[in-house]
């Protein structure tokens, strides 16, 4: 029995750990640093905040235009 080859259970948990390691650091990677999911994200959220922007300062605009026409409002 001593010559019996095969993969002991030290190998399979050593290899497993190494698999773990490696799944760690993709996905770390994927997500956090070279501009993987979370800088979508954030990307998504800045063209938002920027489309809300611009359609409040069009509202502000046709308001100040209706108060101006009107004689009413804060500069009246």
């Amino acid at each position: 029995m001593k010559n019996e080859r095969g993969i002991t259970l030290l190998a399979l948990v050593v290899t497993l750990i190494v698999m773990l390691i490696l799944a760690g650091v993709a996905i770390y990677g994927s997500l956090y640093e070279n501009g993987g999911v979370i800088n979508q994200f954030k990307d998504e959220t800045s063209k938002q905040q920027d489309m809300i922007r611009d359609e409040k300062d069009k509202m502000n605009t046709v308001l100040q235009d209706v108060e101006d026409e009107w004689g009413i409002g804060s500069n009246a």
